[in-house]
């Protein structure tokens, strides 16, 4: 709730200062009627992602999202700009006040247009992780964060796919965010990844609770997806650890909490043998000194999606230290993916898609 009034109360200021700074510096004779059209189309983004809207399966609600979403980022681009000219304002001062006005919706378009663009793309990054106790050497695809719905679908899992295919790898491991939207939960759509050769395994993210969440773990079943929730399995060498999406403890605060589960709770719970080597998915990198105590050699996640658009990038560190990249804590290697989508905007500025090609070799 304090988060939700934090946002509303920088939205809000933003509408009044970018018409203000406007008419300040360009000349503009009224600066209200502008900030009587900015205002509602934030307050609109912001009450359909609140309301969880964007998991509507009526394609109108999808494409009134998508547009109020690119102007919400622009929004927050021209806010910034308008904030740092102000600032910055005696280093300025030979460039006329209208000149500085005009560039910064440019400026901020360009931007958008880039992120946009950027949020179209896969991008494939390769790590190898020395594994002990494995046989042989094992290749699997980590994409996490897909984000099926409102902006992705048929044509966006036919690219996954190929990418796949190129690859050729052992495992395929769906971690979370699969699906934000039922306007994807058909048939059809997931029965494109039944052509997958390699094993395919899923683990539930938080947007998997947010739609209709037996339909859509269904479907994967049905395309032949394992579902692991709170599970494991011997495949290739090495146990598999499937967790649902859940907190790292009762103590840590979580504002998508969608169960009452814990990692401190449930990892010990499950079988395993520890001498053998151990793979751990949970879809956020939450936990670790709980899933090092259990002598975990790898644990896969994603979630943050490294802060998708700048300045989030700056700012995802104070609620996720581990938020993109490779990390050691103890045995365990932690793999943190930018994730395959996108969520709210369809924008990506300081990141990029990514899926990880991780190859695990023995020690």
């Amino acid at each position: 709730m304090l988060m939700t009034i934090i946002c509303l109360a920088l939205l809000s200021f933003s509408a009044w200062y970018v018409p203000f700074r406007l008419k300040r510096l360009g000349g503009l004779k009224r600066a209200w009627p502008l900030a009587m059209v900015i205002f509602p189309l934030l307050a609109g983004f912001f009450g359909m992602l609140v309301k969880g809207l964007y998991a509507s399966a009526h394609p109108a609600a999808a494409l009134v999202y998508n547009i109020l979403g690119l102007f919400f980022i622009f929004q927050i681009f021209l806010f910034f700009y308008l904030l740092m000219a102000h600032i910055l304002g005696p280093l300025l001062k030979k460039i006329p006040n209208k000149a500085l006005a005009a560039a910064g919706p440019l400026i901020c378009l360009g931007l958008v247009g880039f992120g946009f663009f950027q949020a179209r793309s896969l991008t494939v990054t390769e790590h190898e992780v020395k594994v002990r106790g494995l046989a042989r050497p094992v290749s699997l695809m980590h994409i996490s964060d897909l984000h099926l719905g409102a902006r992705r679908g048929e044509g966006y899992v036919k690219e996954l796919l190929k990418i796949v295919e190129r690859h050729q790898p052992d495992l395929v491991i769906y971690n979370g965010d699969m699906v934000d939207s039922n306007i994807v939960l058909s048939p059809e759509l997931f029965a494109l990844f039944a052509s997958v050769r390699a094993e395919q395994y899923f683990t539930t993210g938080n947007h998997e609770y947010y739609i209709d969440t037996e339909k859509a773990l269904g479907l994967m079943a049905g395309a032949g997806i394992r579902v692991l929730r709170n599970e494991m399995v011997e495949t290739r060498g090495f146990q598999l650890i499937g967790l649902e999406y859940m907190n790292a403890d009762r103590r840590t605060y979580d504002s998508h909490m969608v169960n009452d589960l814990t990692i401190e709770e449930e990892l010990p719970k499950i079988p395993r043998d520890p001498a053998k080597p151990s793979i751990l998915v949970h879809h956020s990198p939450v936990g670790l000194p709980y899933v090092a105590a259990g002598n975990i050699d790898l644990m896969l996640s994603g979630h943050t999606h490294g802060g998708q658009v700048f300045p989030g990038t700056a700012l995802i560190g104070f609620r996720f230290p581990m938020n993109k990249g490779r990390y050691q804590v103890g045995p365990t290697t932690l793999l943190v993916s930018q994730g395959a989508g996108t969520f709210g905007p369809w924008m990506r500025l300081g990141t990029f898609n990514e899926i990880q090609l991780v190859k695990l070799a023995p020690e």
